[in-house]
Formats: structure tokens, sequence, C-alpha cells
């Protein structure tokens, strides 16, 4: 007999499907877009992107409003939020010109403290700037929307049981 783990802050980044999409999108941007550019890799990078960043989002809320205690139960709402803020951002990204530099210059200011550090260890004789990540919006990456799903099932068996309707008797 098994016994079902406790859910703890983030640990749905700790599923094997989560880690498995988080490892293409690294691969695939760093590796898979370089050999082989086409439609596919650009797709794919979407699809994995999709399946995993909710569950980002819903581990760093629960590890910012985890009280410690071990009554810790992950919130449905939660998930749905950030599956729900997940692809509205990311279909804003692609179909507005606005959203898409918002979040060419947000990612690149989130890549820059890595960049600082790196030119650091290397006793670079200058400071990176903030650079702006490449990003082209295709309407057409609409398509891994679906993807999302992945996001709700994995984080979602995570959650408490939904009650279930008695049948009237």
């Amino acid at each position: 007999m098994t016994t079902a783990r406790r859910p703890t802050p983030g640990s749905a980044m700790l599923h094997p499907v989560t880690v498995a999409a988080v490892a293409l999108l690294i691969l695939n941007d760093h590796v898979f877009k370089a050999q082989w550019p086409s439609w596919w890799t650009g797709k794919l990078s979407d699809v994995a992107g999709l399946a995993m960043f909710p569950l980002l989002l819903q581990g760093l809320w629960e590890h910012l409003t985890a009280r410690g205690g071990t009554d810790f139960q992950p919130s449905r709402a939660v998930l749905h939020a950030c599956v729900l803020l997940t692809g509205l951002c990311f279909s804003a990204i692609q179909v507005s010109a606005l959203a898409g530099d918002g979040w060419r210059w947000g990612l690149g200011l989130l890549q820059w403290p890595a960049r600082a550090a790196w030119a650091h260890v290397m006793d670079a004789p200058w400071h990176p700037r903030v650079l702006p990540v490449a990003h082209v919006a295709d309407a057409e990456d609409l398509l891994a929307l679906p993807a999302l799903w992945v996001a709700m099932k994995v984080g979602g068996q995570r959650c408490a049981p939904r009650a279930t309707l008695a049948a009237p008797a």
C-alpha cells in the first residue's frame, strides 16, 4: 500500500511532466532551434512553456503565501488564475506589438543578473546592459494554447478533490 505524498508549496514544478517541459524548453531554445530551425521548433517552445509556466506562477504564489504550517493545500482557484493569466499574456504578446515589446524587455531584465554575474566571474571590465530578448509576434503561436491543459491536469492533481453533489434520494 502506497501513501500519497502531501503537496508542498511549489511541488508541481517537481512533477516529471513539468521537469520534462522545462528540459524541453531549454533544449529546444538552445540546441534544436539552432540545429533545425523550423515552424516546429518555434511551436515546441510555446507548448513546453505553456505547459510549465502556470505551475511556476502557482509555485511562486504558494511560496509567498505559505505560512510554514502542515495544513498547506494547493488552491484550485490559484491554479485557474495562473493558467488564465498565462494564456492571456501569451496571447497578448503574439498579437500586440506593445505587449511583445514589454515581454522582450521584461525577460531581458530578468536575464540581466545572470549576465552581470557571468561578466563578474569572467572579470570583464564592463557591466552588461539590459538587452531585450528576440521575439517574433506570430498569431499562429496561439495554436499552442491547448498546452495549458497540461498545467491544469498536473496542478489539479495536487488540489483537494472537488466536492461532488450527492444524488437525490
